[in-house]
C-alpha cells in the first residue's frame, strides 16, 4: 500500500509539472501570436509609409517636370541670355547716384543649379 501510495503521489506531482508546462507553453504561445500581430501592424504601416512616399516622389516628379516645361516655353530652356539691368527697382539710372548702378546692365546666363529648389 505505501509502494501504491508513494507511485500514485509521484504521478500525481508528473501530472502537477505537467500542467504547469503547458500553462506557460500557452502563455508563451499567446505572447508570440501578440508579437507576431504587432509586428504584422507594423509592416502594414511601414508598406502604406513606402508607398505614399512613392507616390509623393511621383507628385514631385510630375510637378518638376510641370515647372521644367514652363521654362522650357517662357525662356527658352535655359540655352539663351538673359538681360539684367542690375536693379530690382527699375532702370540702373535709378541707383546712379548711390554708386551702385551698373551702367547699361549685366548679360548674365540662366542657371539650371538655381531656382525652383
Amino acid at each position: 500500500i505505501a509502494r501504491r501510495d508513494k507511485t500514485a503521489q509521484q504521478l500525481a506531482d508528473d501530472v502537477s509539472k505537467g500542467r504547469d508546462k503547458i500553462e506557460r507553453l500557452l502563455q508563451t504561445i499567446d505572447e508570440l501570436q501578440a508579437e507576431e500581430a504587432s509586428t504584422q501592424l507594423a509592416a502594414r504601416r511601414a508598406e502604406r509609409d513606402l508607398r505614399e512616399e512613392k507616390e509623393k516622389a511621383l507628385r514631385l516628379e510630375r510637378e518638376l517636370e510641370g515647372w521644367k516645361g514652363l521654362r522650357m516655353e517662357k525662356g527658352g530652356g535655359g540655352l539663351g541670355k538673359v538681360e539684367w539691368n542690375g536693379s530690382l527697382r527699375g532702370t540702373p539710372r535709378s541707383r546712379v547716384g548711390s554708386g551702385v548702378g551698373f551702367g547699361e546692365g549685366v548679360k548674365r546666363q540662366m542657371s539650371d543649379s538655381k531656382g525652383f529648389l
